[in-house]
């Protein structure tokens, strides 16, 4: 089982009973002690709090370490940015994608009207780029023949990332045997050169992130 760090402290969170909680009252298995809202507004807050005699001696205890508070402020200022709340926003937004088995795709059928999916998530360059595979005997490559506009949304808790775009089909022999896998021998019986294996590469246009309780819109 992965171990559970919190999110902002950096804190291991190996039973529940040191998980926080989100806004509605539900576990939440990002962050510890929060009840629905954080109580520091900083980086260097968090420093702070993490360095107090009682937290520090808490950490060297726990880790077999005897750091002073000098060097663990040191180290902190390294650490902590590599946690999702001290991350830039976008950031953030690869850190919950990365959290996310699946995704889920709207393509806008003949009607006009979005039909989402849920979507393995082959591979991704941030939120940016993102790869997928499908058949192409769907209705959703249908839909993209005929629109290449698309959207792709992603959830992990309370974060939720929404992203607008164009979608595109790729079927030549060696983005195939890039991305095959073999567990889609189940989806496509005949292998990597099955005649309705296909790859889809959707290119985000706009991204609009819902992230520690803070919105945003980013134009890529």
């Amino acid at each position: 089982m992965k171990q559970r760090i919190c999110q902002s402290c950096g804190m291991s969170m190996p039973t529940d009973d040191l998980l926080g909680t989100h806004g509605n009252g539900c576990l939440c298995t990002e962050y510890c002690c929060q009840k629905g809202f954080f109580t520091n507004h900083s980086l260097e807050e968090q420093i702070e709090l993490n360095t107090q005699p009682e937290s520090l001696a808490t950490f060297n205890k726990a880790s077999g370490c005897n750091f002073t508070k000098e060097e663990a402020i040191e180290g902190l200022r390294k650490f902590l940015p590599t946690l999702k709340r001290w991350m830039p926003i976008r950031q953030q937004a690869e850190w919950v994608l990365e959290q996310c088995g699946y995704i889920i795709l709207s393509t806008v059928s003949k009607n006009g009207y979005p039909r989402p999916v849920a979507i393995d998530l082959l591979r991704h360059t941030g939120i940016s780029t993102l790869w997928m595979t499908t058949a192409l005997s769907t209705e959703k490559v249908k839909h993209i023949r005929q629109n290449s506009k698309a959207g792709v949304c992603f959830v992990h808790e309370a974060d939720s990332v929404t992203l607008t775009g164009k979608i595109e089909i790729l079927t030549d022999t060696e983005t195939r045997q890039c991305f095959w896998q073999d567990y889609m021998l189940h989806y496509f019986p005949q292998g990597v050169n099955d005649p309705d294996y296909c790859i889809l590469c959707f290119h985000t246009e706009e991204a609009v992130l819902w992230i520690d309780r803070k919105f945003e819109r980013i134009v890529l």
